[in-house]
Formats: structure tokens, sequence, C-alpha cells
């Protein structure tokens, strides 16, 4: 099967409910993988693995944790993007992001290159909201530099 792979970088900032006016960094790089152009039609999804740094929630140090998950491109039928991450926090605890790029045609490079979203806890409630830029004059270039075309072979059933 023939699929690729490339990578993303977003950067913004995010706030805990429990602290609403203090904004902290988080930096998400992801690795984006389609596993076969053919599902890929059919599902439109994008599987992710990477590391994301959020201030105060996932440090590590300052290296910052494992995420994996998702993306759904249906930028075409629905106008977005969406995104469904997972990470452990500092804590030990797992978390979630979940948020989507809107796709607005007067004003589509903007739109595009926006994130917004929410975090949620292992319990599902909703603890704090982000918003993430894609810069793309520093990061198109990389995006484009990182793109690898793949073949994955079929495992044995």
């Amino acid at each position: 099967m023939f699929g690729f792979e490339l990578a993303e970088s977003m950067t913004g900032s995010w706030h805990s409910f429990e602290d609403p006016l203090v904004d902290r960094v988080v930096r998400i790089q992801l690795r984006l993988v389609v596993d076969g152009l053919r599902r890929f039609a059919r599902r439109r999804a994008i599987r992710v693995e990477g590391t994301i740094h959020a201030g105060g929630l996932a440090e590590n140090g300052g290296a910052g944790r494992a995420v994996t998950g998702e993306i759904r491109w249906h930028l075409l039928d629905e106008n977005r993007v969406p995104y469904a991450l997972t990470f452990e926090g500092d804590d030990g605890d797992t978390y979630h992001l979940r948020g989507q790029r809107d796709f607005f045609v007067y004003n589509a490079i903007g739109s595009l290159t926006t994130m917004t979203a929410s975090l949620y806890d292992a319990s599902e409630r909703e603890i704090g909201r982000a918003v993430v830029d894609f810069e793309p004059k520093m990061e198109l270039p990389a995006l484009l530099r990182s793109f690898r075309p793949k073949l994955f072979l079929r495992r044995a059933r």
C-alpha cells in the first residue's frame, strides 16, 4: 500500500480553568502517517504521534510528553480538520486535546493555520482551552521537506 508521512509543528498558548488569567506555552510536534491512500480516501484519517509541551501540565523537564492520536481530513466536505490527541501529564494522568482547524474562504490561510482546542482530563472533564498556530513562513518549508512517500507492506492474516 502506498502512503506518506510528514511532520507538523504548532505553537501557541493554553489556559487552565483553575487559573484562567495565566496563559501558558503549548508546543505540539507531530509526525503524520497515512498508511494507505485508498484507506485515507475512505476514512480520511491520519495517524499521528509526536511530542506535546504544555506549560504546567506536560513539561517533563522541558522535553515534553509523548502524544498520539488522529487527524480527520474533512476539509472539502465539512470545512474543518479535527484533531484528537492523547498524552500523559507530568502527574501521570491521561489527558486529551481535541480541537480543529476551520476553513473559511474569506480567510483561507489564516483559518487553516490556527487551531482552537479544549483540554480534557481522564474523566473527560474539560480543564482548559488552547489556541495554536502553524506559522506558514517558518513551518511550511519544513513541512514540505518532511514529506516522505512510503510503501507499507500488508501483514499476513
